[in-house]
């Protein structure tokens, strides 16, 4: 008896829904599929519908939470126009993009012993050049683990920020 409250209410108030998940998503075709969705996830929970009010008000909770759900998916993925993506002639090599890496580290390398003091430079090429733990790194440099790691933040964070001025001037 619940699940036919459930559909009867759910076809009934469908228009209504399907309104309301237009508004959110912008669009008829996602808001057919949020109702689709909602519909679904209420079917799982139609032990928990106890009367006609229940079913619409759940009915309109989960057509909402359904809406923001495909709006967050739509946000977060990027989504590119088909004529804007190379052709196969067009893609970058592996050999290619070995050497726009390589360059690329070769050129923060370059950055961090100009911009670094002597210490920075130390910890930032042990850690993230050489691989060397923390411990190693401050047994060698007569320094604490946690000192070690405060030092390498900075560094990467000075680093970071006059990489991307660079960058942000080309």
């Amino acid at each position: 008896m619940k699940q036919t409250i459930l559909s009867s209410t759910f076809i009934r108030f469908r228009d209504k829904l399907h309104n309301v998940a237009a508004g959110i998503v912008g669009n008829s075709d996602d808001a057919d599929d949020v109702i689709h969705d909602a519909f679904c996830r209420l079917w799982s929970k139609h032990g928990d519908i106890a009367d006609e009010l229940s079913a619409i008000k759940l009915s309109y909770t989960a057509v909402r939470n359904s809406a923001i759900d495909t709006l967050r998916r739509s946000k977060s993925s990027i989504s590119v126009p088909i004529e804007s993506l190379p052709e196969a002639n067009e893609l970058e090599t592996d050999d290619d993009e070995a050497a726009r890496r390589e360059a690329t580290y070769r050129a923060v390398l370059k950055l961090s012993r100009e911009v670094l003091s002597h210490t920075q430079y130390e910890v930032f090429r042990r850690h993230d050049v050489e691989g060397m733990p923390y411990q190693e790194i401050a047994a060698e440099l007569e320094m604490t683990p946690e000192y070690v790691r405060v030092t390498l933040s900075r560094a990467r964070k000075t680093i970071r920020e006059i990489y991307r001025k660079q960058h942000a001037s080309e």
